[in-house]
């Protein structure tokens, strides 16, 4: 398990607001200057982890499990892949606008999965749920799962990078 900072970061002048239930994270120590709210660690297993691909790795109990990146697909070329999947057949769009994507797919059950392209200062970052985890274990997502990510993945905001000492 990966260490990083709780923090209540300013976002110029104002601070964001932080609904209920959530925490904000400061993804400094991993590498991705930038904070992001997710659902309160502190009673719940979670793992928040830089990935060999650059990506960072955010898992909190059962049914949040997603990856933020500064590099992704663009959104029509996830759409195509997601259309041609013959293994995890794609069944709806549940939400579809041009920056994100919530989409049934039914392989032996009906899952949820999103997919983000979001700008936010000047910065982009790519955010996906994730399929399998470190573990080699499937992860499978309700709608209501699915949709929590995505809302937190749109909490992302850039800060600025911290010297190095």
């Amino acid at each position: 398990m990966a260490l990083v900072s709780f923090s209540s970061c300013k976002h110029g002048a104002e601070e964001a607001p932080l609904a209920a239930g959530m925490i904000r994270m400061d993804l400094s120590p991993m590498g991705l200057p930038a904070t992001i709210d997710i659902p309160d660690t502190t009673k719940k297993p979670h793992v928040i982890e830089a990935r060999p691909d650059g990506s960072i790795h955010i898992s909190v109990a059962k049914g949040f499990d997603f990856t933020i990146n500064v590099s992704g697909m663009p959104m029509d070329r996830k759409k195509k892949d997601i259309n041609g999947d013959d293994v995890d057949k794609f069944q709806s769009w549940v939400v579809q606008d041009s920056n994100a994507i919530l989409y049934k797919t039914q392989m032996v059950n009906e899952e949820f999965h999103f997919y983000a392209i979001l700008h936010k200062d000047g910065k982009t970052f790519y955010a996906e749920d994730l399929r399998q985890g470190p573990d080699g274990n499937v992860n499978t997502f309700s709608q209501q799962n699915a949709q929590a990510m995505l809302d937190a993945a749109k909490t992302i905001t850039p800060v600025a990078a911290k010297p190095k000492a």
